[in-house]
This record gives C-alpha cells, sequence and structure tokens, in this order.
C-alpha cells in the first residue's frame, strides 16, 4: 500500500502518490497550560504545586522524511505540493475560491485558506495543511528533466469532524471504524487483505460504504473501514 496525499478542497484538486514509501514520520502535538498559585507552600508534592489547567492545544504536525520521487513526470508532483503551499492551492485556485466565496456571501472563503488534504498510509490517516515542503532534485536527463528528488514535508494536522463522530456518517454504523483512501491499484479485496487478513472481507468493506459494484473504485475516494467486531 502506498503513502497518498489526496485534496478535499474543491478549488485544489490533486493527488500524490509516493511510490516509494517514506524513511521516517514524525509526529508531536504540545498543550499549553497554566498553573494557578497555590496558598500554602505545603500543599502537594512538589510542595506549593498546584495542577496544571488546559489552555489550547493545536492538531499534531506531522514530518515525513526521505521521500524519494523518481522516474519521467516528478516535477508534476513536486509542483503540485508546492502548490498545495498557496492558498486555494495556487492562482487557478485562488480565482475559483474567490468566486466561490463571492457566491455564497463569503461564507465558504477557499481563496484565504490553505487547501485541506487527506495524508493517508496503512492505518494513519489525518486531514492536514501542507506547511512545509523541501525538494531537493538529485538527477536530470540531459535536456534537464529532473527524474530523481529527495523530499521532506510537514503537515499541520486539522480539525476534522469525522474524529469525533460516534458513527460512521454515511451509514450509521459502530464506531470504531477508521478511512482509507484508495490509491491506484486499490481493490477492495486488496484492501479487506491489508486491514483484516483476509481478502474475503471485502463484502463487509462493501457493506459499510454501500457499494454495489465493487470494481468502480477510483483513486482518491474515501472508504470507511468497518471495526473488527462488525467484519466478524
Amino acid at each position: 500500500m502506498q503513502a497518498t496525499l489526496v485534496s478535499k478542497t474543491i478549488t485544489a484538486p490533486g493527488m500524490v502518490t509516493f511510490k516509494f514509501n517514506p524513511e521516517q514520520i514524525q509526529i508531536s502535538r504540545s498543550a499549553q497550560v497554566s498553573n494557578r498559585p497555590s496558598a500554602s507552600s505545603n500543599t502537594g508534592t512538589p510542595a506549593g504545586a498546584s495542577g496544571s489547567i488546559f489552555r489550547r492545544a493545536a492538531g499534531a504536525r506531522i514530518t515525513v522524511n526521505n521521500i524519494w520521487f523518481r522516474g519521467s513526470g516528478i516535477k508534476h508532483d513536486c509542483d503540485q505540493l508546492l502548490n498545495w503551499l498557496s492558498p486555494g492551492g495556487g492562482l487557478l485556485g485562488m480565482a475559483a475560491g474567490a468566486l466561490l466565496s463571492a457566491a455564497t456571501g463569503g461564507v465558504m472563503n477557499l481563496a484565504a485558506k490553505l487547501p485541506t488534504l487527506i495524508f493517508s498510509w496503512g492505518p494513519m490517516t489525518y486531514e492536514v495543511c501542507l506547511i512545509n515542503a523541501n525538494i531537493n532534485y538529485v538527477r536530470f536527463t540531459d535536456s534537464g528533466e529532473p527524474i530523481r528528488a529527495k523530499v521532506n514535508i510537514t503537515m499541520q494536522e486539522q480539525p476534522s469532524l469525522l474524529a469525533i463522530l460516534s458513527t460512521n456518517p454515511t451509514s450509521g454504523g459502530l464506531p470504531g471504524r477508521r478511512q482509507h483512501v484508495v490509491s491506484s491499484g486499490d481493490s477492495l479485496q486488496s484492501i479487506a487483505n491489508a486491514n483484516y487478513g483476509s481478502p474475503n472481507r471485502w463484502r463487509a468493506v462493501a457493506d459499510a460504504n454501500g457499494i454495489d459494484d465493487p470494481t468502480r473504485l477510483r483513486p482518491g475516494q474515501v472508504v470507511y473501514l468497518p471495526n473488527p467486531g462488525e467484519v466478524v
């Protein structure tokens, strides 16, 4: 299964598939807290200490290092990463976002917002914004076309309604479901085998997503994975 980045933003469509999976993924998150002064120097251990008061916590910061892009056409994927660092996903996305904002009276202002992406690899699925991309082209053809690049990216996790829903919003099933973003070459059988250890579990995945024709999966499609209890 290949790692993928897929845009959820309608004004900045696109998908990047990492043909060579990352060598390293770092995930970090921190919370801001404060402390209320204690009236007694003998309160708590250590003396005078009081409990922490939560203030705020941003989503996780996800850093993916040493992603190799190889072969003809890698510049298109690298340019896609750079475009996702612009509000609306680049000039065309900003223009489309501005039109959408005007049409909705400013309710949907995508021109001033970084595109929301879905990063997925195996059991890891996060809704993110790309906040940094470092691209190092290291090999070229005689005509100057880049054919090898080493890429590091940093993403900021975004709030997701899917993370707080107790059931699958499309089928109202049991809690504990995860998401899988379909990559090129995926099938319901391969998804079932990777997540449940048997390709014969594909019918449970199909039923959970209301899929009538299992041959019509398309790259970028989000498939909800039933929890093991549902599959059994």
